[in-house]
């Protein structure tokens, strides 16, 4: 008998806690073949993929895409959808990630949830894992990570565990992918069959009885009765019937606390169960590493000097011989090969001055003026994705907890920031996790100082050219200023504007572990991808705009003194502005206005208005106008000024004050200018 609805769609909602390996398998079961977007209403992440398989005799065949086009004839080819609900670990509604997830269960009804437990942390795992159970909706367990629960000296024993929670349980390693097939396969047989777990916790007569007839009273499932009993604000709204009303009353007179008495419940039987199951056989080698690892990295004394170590390896690895060697190699192939190839197919088809301009000296030199770094921009997410999956990054936050209760906030701030150094955007968005609002509106003013990867063209052009020998460490300066003045800000905010106490600071800290190859280079990636679309989309139209600008005057003729142009009016009557911070030249301060739509678009402007071809052609150009002083020094301002326009309207939202998000961009572009001028004037004292 077969054991799924041919030809239909299944909806499976991936749940699980924080660090159980929850994108791992989600990356696994769909590749890189998903959608990316926002959960309606909130700027929290949303993912959806399609794993696909197909069905012959009587088993069910993996597919993540490979198999598409043979495949997408047969009637029984069907799909799952893979829906990647937020990290949690609990249902109750106390953040917007929790809400998410259980009106998503609630109103979308998904066929099945695949629940992923880290089985390195069962007890913790397991109390989400029984509210879920409660919400009556067929249900897998992945038990994820068995090979470190070994490699830990623990065993467990899985059918025993399998009968005491009543849910289907499937031993896997997410990062190896080993297992993953055999739980599609039990996911769809559950799904098709709508196999609802069975509560295995008992909480006395008088809740159980209670909770029985709100379930009559008001349609509802397990879970969201025993919510109720727990004075749910979201669900006491929508009561239907007054005998419920009345039930929550006399309950809560029987057991005041009721909140703690259910949880204590709940940890009870979650206890029960992993002392029944879980059994020791060996030394935790792992938990040993860790504290090994930790005793060095989290020292009181040596833990920031050892981050400051780590971060200046990294960029001198990047921005050192090693990643301009890259970068030079696809500086030859995009802007001397491909252009060279690109103005021969132009002439071969007869094509006008003002064709071959457009397309060679404007979008390919100015795209390629980005396209050039690359590399460098892939090697330093390689480098912050290993740190992030291997579970330093969580303890960076930790080191900063004491530093940043000085400015007001937790070490959970630091997060967010550290994030920033990818993309302010994502970063913005992830202060939604901090709960205080104080908290989330000091975050979000201190993460523009931040240096976004959008900025890291900017940086390699100017050192490549005017610090060649220490392109590494003058990237690194520039990343400890803006975070030392983000501290200088914060400790401002935090004393003037935004007055309030400093919240407790509670944080998990995952067990180290080595990052798989295929796991770091997929965040890399997801890291990287924004960048190569944005080349292709902003930075091309940024660039023929530019050239557009360059080439033609006020009458929309064309001019041979790019001065004479539209741009090089607006440039000379900008220019003086800047001429105290060293860069006077009109063309720089007509690169500074294109970072507004996109910072990587300052490379690539600077790289058509100064007619430079090529990398080394840029390199010569920018020797000729700036000195290497009057380069840190618009470096610092490209480092500190507002950030792009999808950042700022990022940071519009989530502010949701006016006033607050014009006094962002304000007080950017001041301290930008300031301390721009300073390095100019304060240097030249010296040099």
């Amino acid at each position: 008998m077969a054991v799924t609805e041919l030809g239909r769609e299944f909806v499976f909602a991936l749940a699980g806690n924080p660090n159980s390996g929850k994108t791992t398998l989600f990356n696994e079961l769909t590749g890189s073949h998903y959608e990316v977007g926002n959960w309606a209403g909130v700027t929290v992440e949303r993912k959806e993929g399609i794993c696909k398989y197909v069905y012959h005799d009587h088993k069910t065949h993996f597919d993540t895409h490979e198999h598409e086009s043979e495949h997408k004839h047969d009637e029984a080819h069907n799909h799952i959808r893979i829906v990647d609900l937020p990290g949690i670990y609990s249902l109750s509604p106390n953040s917007a990630e929790e809400v998410i997830t259980r009106d998503y269960i609630l109103r979308e009804k998904p066929d099945l949830i695949l629940n992923i437990v880290d089985a390195t942390n069962i007890d913790r795992n397991l109390y989400l894992t029984t509210q879920l159970a409660e919400m009556g909706t067929p249900m897998v367990i992945a038990l994820n990570m068995m090979d470190a629960l070994e490699e830990n000296g623990f065993a467990v024993d899985v059918p025993k565990l399998q009968e005491s929670l009543g849910i289907k349980i499937m031993p896997i390693s997410a990062s190896k992918g080993r297992g993953v097939q055999d739980l599609v396969t039990e996911c769809l047989k559950t799904a098709s069959e709508k196999q609802s777990p069975i509560s295995s916790i008992n909480y006395g007569r008088e809740i159980e009885k209670t909770v029985t007839e709100i379930q009559e009273n008001e349609r509802l499932n397990r879970l969201c009765s025993i919510k109720l009993i727990e004075h749910d604000a979201r669900l006491k709204s929508d009561i239907k019937s007054e005998k419920t009303t009345v039930l929550l009353n006399d309950i809560a007179k029987i057991i005041p606390d009721i909140e703690t008495y259910i949880a204590e419940r709940r940890y009870s039987f979650i206890k029960s169960v992993t002392k029944q199951c879980l059994t020791v056989t060996g030394t935790n080698k792992q938990a040993v590493r860790t504290g090994k690892i930790d005793s060095l990295v989290t020292h009181p004394v040596f833990a920031i000097p050892i981050f400051i170590l780590i971060m200046f390896l990294v960029f001198e690895i990047t921005f050192g011989a090693f990643g301009s060697a890259l970068s030079d190699l696809v500086d030859n192939l995009f802007n001397v090969q491909f252009a060279s190839l690109a103005e021969k197919a132009l002439n071969a088809i007869g094509a006008g001055a003002f064709a071959r301009g457009i397309v060679v000296d404007g979008a390919i030199a100015g795209v390629g003026g980005v396209v050039t770094f690359f590399p460098q921009i892939m090697l330093l997410f390689l480098f912050l994705s290993f740190l992030e999956d291997s579970g330093y990054m969580a303890r960076t936050a930790f080191i900063m907890d004491k530093l940043f209760m000085k400015l007001g906030l937790s070490g959970k701030s630091f997060v967010p920031m550290v994030m920033g150094f990818g993309c302010s955007v994502p970063a913005i968005m992830s202060v939604r996790t901090l709960e205080n609002e104080r908290d989330r509106k000091l975050t979000l003013l201190l993460i523009p100082f931040m240096s976004c990867g959008a900025k890291m063209p900017v940086y390699a052009t100017f050192t490549a050219a005017l610090f060649p020998a220490h392109a590494g460490i003058v990237t690194f300066s520039l990343y400890f200023v803006g975070i030392f003045l983000s501290i200088v800000s914060g400790l401002i905010f935090s004393r003037t504007i935004l007055k309030g106490d400093t919240p407790p600071f509670v944080l998990e800290l995952p067990p180290y572990r080595m990052p798989t190859l295929k796991s770091t280079f997929h965040h890399m990636w997801e890291k990287a991808k924004d960048f190569a679309i944005r080349a292709g989309t902003v930075l091309f139209a940024a660039s023929v705009i530019i050239w557009l600008l360059q080439n033609l005057d006020f009458t929309l003729h064309m001019t041979p003194d790019s001065a004479d142009s539209i741009i090089g009016k607006i440039g000379h009557l900008i220019a003086p502005l800047f001429a105290p911070c060293g860069f006077g030249d009109w063309r720089a301060a007509v690169s500074l206005l294109s970072g507004f739509a996109a910072k990587e678009a300052v490379v690539s402007s600077i790289s058509i208005l100064y007619g430079a071809g090529n990398a080394s052609g840029l390199i010569t150009a920018l020797q000729a106008s700036f000195t290497p002083l009057s380069a840190y020094a618009f470096l610092i301002f490209v480092l500190l000024y507002v950030p792009c326009i999808a950042a700022v309207s990022a940071l519009a939202a989530e502010l949701n004050s006016r006033k607050l998000t014009i006094f962002s961009i304000v007080y950017q572009i001041t301290v930008a200018y300031i301390m721009s001028m300073l390095v100019f004037q304060i240097g030249s004292l010296f040099v």
